[in-house]
Formats: C-alpha cells, structure tokens, sequence
C-alpha cells in the first residue's frame, strides 16, 4: 500500500472533520517522531497526519497522550516496556502499541496493563491499515 493508497482509503470511509484538527495539532507527527524516533512505519506516520482531516473512528491518541501514557505505562505497568510505542487506546487499559526496536517493519503489537502476555495482532502496519475489524470499522 502507498500513501496515495491510504490517502484514498481514509477519505472513501470516513467523512472529513473539523474536530479532528483541534485533537491533532500541526506538530503531531513531528512530535511523536521527537520523543519516539525516526524509524516508525512511513504508512503510520501517513495515517497521522490523515487523523487531522478525517473522523477515523476509535481511540487513535494525539501525540501528547501518547507520550503521556508512555511515561505512565512505563512506571505503572509491568507489562509494558521502553519499546513499545502506544498509539491507540483500547478503552480498557489497554494499548495498541508500536515496536521500537523493529522500527518500520515494526508489527502492530496488543499490550495488555493485567497479562503479561503481548500479542502480535498484525504483522505489520500497513496489514493493520487493511484490517475493517480495527482501522476499518465504522
């Protein structure tokens, strides 16, 4: 998939919205690059900047409540470690989360804050990109 791809995709499924670019600064991307690194898939880092403009369901976190909930996580959960990068709130206490360390090959990872396991639910993220159950669902 390419970002014209994507870009293609999002504006096909989800209507364009104004309250999206409130929850989405400018800076979004520049800033999770900052705290997280430069090595983060390209198709994740062409859906955020997709987040400002479009109402793309579910808990996709604005750059600041994903580095807030880094430093959480990383204090109070044992189960999560200073590789995953966590992008989207479950809603449970739960996060789906970024690796590192596989930088832009990185799989799309399931983080739970109550079982030590870690489950790999996508591959990668452009298979998560794909998925109607998670990024597709409306």
């Amino acid at each position: 998939m390419t970002e014209d791809d994507l870009t293609a995709i999002v504006a096909s499924s989800f209507p364009s919205s104004d309250f999206a670019a409130e929850r989405y600064p400018t800076d979004d991307v520049d800033r999770i690059i900052k705290f997280f690194g430069n090595t983060l898939p390209p198709l994740f880092l062409a859906m955020r900047r997709l987040l400002r403009y479009y109402a793309i369901p579910g808990d996709h976190l604005p750059a600041n409540e994903m580095i807030h909930d880094y430093g959480f996580e990383i204090e109070n959960n044992p189960n999560f470690t200073k590789d995953h990068v966590p992008f989207y709130a479950i809603g449970n206490g739960d996060y789906l989360c970024l690796s590192r360390s596989a930088g832009p090959n990185s799989p799309v990872l399931y983080v739970a804050h109550d079982d030590p396991i870690v489950d790999t639910i996508h591959t990668s993220f452009d298979d998560y990109l794909k998925d109607t159950d998670w990024f597709l669902h409306t």
